[in-house]
């Protein structure tokens, strides 16, 4: 897909989006989403006829809480589900990587309107305040923000989100310890402007590539022209030469000032932790130019949508990484999950092969992907890491809490909301994290009891002989 219209489309041909009319953008599309996410399949909602606003000035939202639809946006078969998934981005990860470029082109859809100086308004959009506690209106939550290294001259996508405060202004949240707030301090070192560009709304695969923690100095548009193997279509920002993606929906233009000269204040903003994260001054972000397609698409993409609800790709993602990277340091790695009811936890089932082969294995694991990790659980393989009730079950008869290691001093942000007050105000954005070795003890594996289970023979007779009987739905 080169747009988020043609995802639409496909989600529309699939049954599975909603439209919504006559909404307020003012918590009503907030209140709207979340209600209906509640769903045990819920559709992708497209808001349109938003109070106070013109006719095809959109809202979508929970694009991304079915595994069918982000199969789509990751070009994988419509019946991929849970581990499948995960197997199939560890299988594209395994690949050799060949970078693609982007190319650029002279025309494009988000050139349909162009405004700088006066005309630049913000406040053009039914940009949602999602939340009753967010501190405004935020237009950058399924968006690509750019950036440009002054020192190194690669360019940065990344996922941050952007909140509207006036009619040229906005902020971006960039956490301490992410690529895009690196290069920012740069410019802020050398006295300059940080030049940025915004996308709040475009090709869901590269909003994704954006929200996966790739290496620095990795360039995610040739990363996405690997990925979709073709290149990323891009025009040259009229304001900031930085490359913006031809097919986006929305662009906002402009630069981030340093906070001595202006700021403001940043949130609070409903974040995946189910918690508002806290406010704090930022650099403003002066918006000098927006571009945008005819009646276009914001895409609310949010990222807590209740406890356990699917909310997105990027534990996916996240667990596809981690499986890759362990199959190149330990042997016997059968499956690994990120479960959406244990937030920022990775569970992996390993057939264990040698004393203390468990706890290397979690050990690895934390090293690859640390950032906010709560939880690194290692089970034995006759246990599906992505059923939380057997992870539970795993967790309380093989696993003893004298054998949990807690790991101090890792890698944290401050969405985080278990950071104490002292923490935050000296900069300490660290946590603990629990490794857990739920699994049978290695020296004495063979004397373990048994698990109870059927044998497969028996499981298929069973099945064959009561289906649509006592065993209904089986």
């Amino acid at each position: 897909m080169k747009d988020l219209r043609e995802f639409v489309d496909k989600i529309r041909d699939l049954g599975e989006l909603k439209l919504v009319e006559g909404a307020n953008w003012d918590l009503e599309i907030g209140a709207v989403t979340f209600l209906a996410a509640q769903d045990p399949n819920p559709p992708a909602l497209l808001f349109d006829r938003i109070e106070g606003y013109s006719p095809g000035y959109r809202v979508l939202s929970i694009p991304y809480s079915t595994y069918k639809r982000i199969a789509l946006v990751l070009g994988l078969p419509s019946d991929s589900k849970r581990l499948d998934l995960v197997r199939k981005i560890r299988s594209k990860l395994s690949q050799p990587l060949k970078l693609i470029p982007p190319v650029e082109v002279k025309d494009a859809p988000v050139l349909q309107n162009v405004h700088t100086g006066t005309e630049v308004n913000l406040l053009e959009f039914p940009t949602p305040r999602w939340f009753s506690k967010d501190g405004g209106r935020y237009i950058g939550l399924g968006d690509n923000v750019i950036m440009k290294d002054p020192e190194e001259g690669w360019v940065n996508v990344g996922t941050y989100r952007v909140q509207v405060h006036d009619q040229t202004t906005a902020t971006i949240n960039l956490e301490p310890g992410k690529h895009g707030r690196f290069i920012r301090e740069k410019y802020w070192e050398k006295g300059q402007a940080c030049p940025v560009a915004v996308t709040c709304g475009g090709d869901p695969m590269l909003v994704c590539v954006g929200a996966a923690s790739l290496p620095w100095g990795t360039p995610e548009y040739d990363y996405a022209g690997w990925w979709k193997n073709e290149p990323v279509e891009v025009i040259s920002g009229p304001t900031t030469g930085l490359p913006i993606p031809a097919h986006a929906e929305i662009v906002l233009e402009g630069e981030i000032v340093p906070p001595e000269i202006e700021t403001r204040m940043e949130g609070p903003f409903s974040e995946w932790t189910g918690h508002y994260s806290p406010a704090k001054p930022d650099g403003a972000f002066r918006v000098k130019c927006v571009m945008h397609r005819n009646d276009p698409i914001i895409l609310g993409h949010l990222v807590y949508l209740g406890p356990g609800i699917i909310c997105g790709w990027t534990d996916l993602f996240a667990a596809a990484q981690v499986w890759s990277h362990l199959d190149k340091i330990v042997p016997g790695v059968k499956a690994v999950w990120s479960p959406p009811e244990l937030k920022k936890s990775m569970v992996i089932s390993i057939e264990q092969k040698y004393g203390g082969h468990a706890k290397q294995t979690a050990l690895g694991a934390l090293a690859q992907h640390s950032y906010d990790r709560r939880f690194i659980i290692v089970v034995d393989e006759d246990v599906d890491p992505s059923d939380i009730r057997q992870v539970l079950f795993a967790l309380a008869l093989r696993s003893d809490p004298e054998r949990f290691d807690i790991i101090k001093d890792s890698w944290c942000c401050n969405l985080n909301p278990i950071l104490t007050p002292y923490q935050r105000e000296v900069g300490d954005i660290t946590h603990s994290v629990a490794v857990i070795t739920a699994c049978k003890p290695y020296h004495w594996i063979k004397e373990f009891p048994p698990s109870v289970e059927l044998t497969e023979e028996l499981k298929e007779n069973v099945l064959e002989k009561w289906k649509g009987k006592i065993l209904e739905g089986s």
